[in-house]
């Protein structure tokens, strides 16, 4: 999935001590985007996990899809892989 921000979710900063974030919904558009991620979340009964994330500048939040999937098996690499350049057999030790 490449577009991982969250359409019409809007977070601001609490305004007092006990908020943490306020979110805001434009309902249309985040209706879309929940048909968009539908697929996504039917691989996790149902579900999907939203992140709550601090721009670089730290001055605004933004919502991006955490897809994260324990089960999705990576290709295991190796450290001849990692630096083809490198033999064992220059090792200085």
């Amino acid at each position: 999935m490449e577009n991982k921000l969250i359409n019409g979710l809007f977070i601001k900063k609490g305004n007092v001590d006990w908020k943490v974030a306020s979110i805001g919904v434009r309902v249309d558009e985040f209706a879309k985007e929940l048909i968009r991620l539908k697929d996504h979340a039917a691989e996790k009964k149902g579900f999907i996990n939203i992140d709550i994330c601090v721009s670089k500048k730290g001055d605004k939040l933004y919502a991006i899809l955490d897809d994260y999937n324990p089960n999705t098996k990576k290709e295991q690499v190796t450290s001849s892989d990692h630096s083809p350049d490198r033999q064992s057999a220059d090792l200085p030790f």
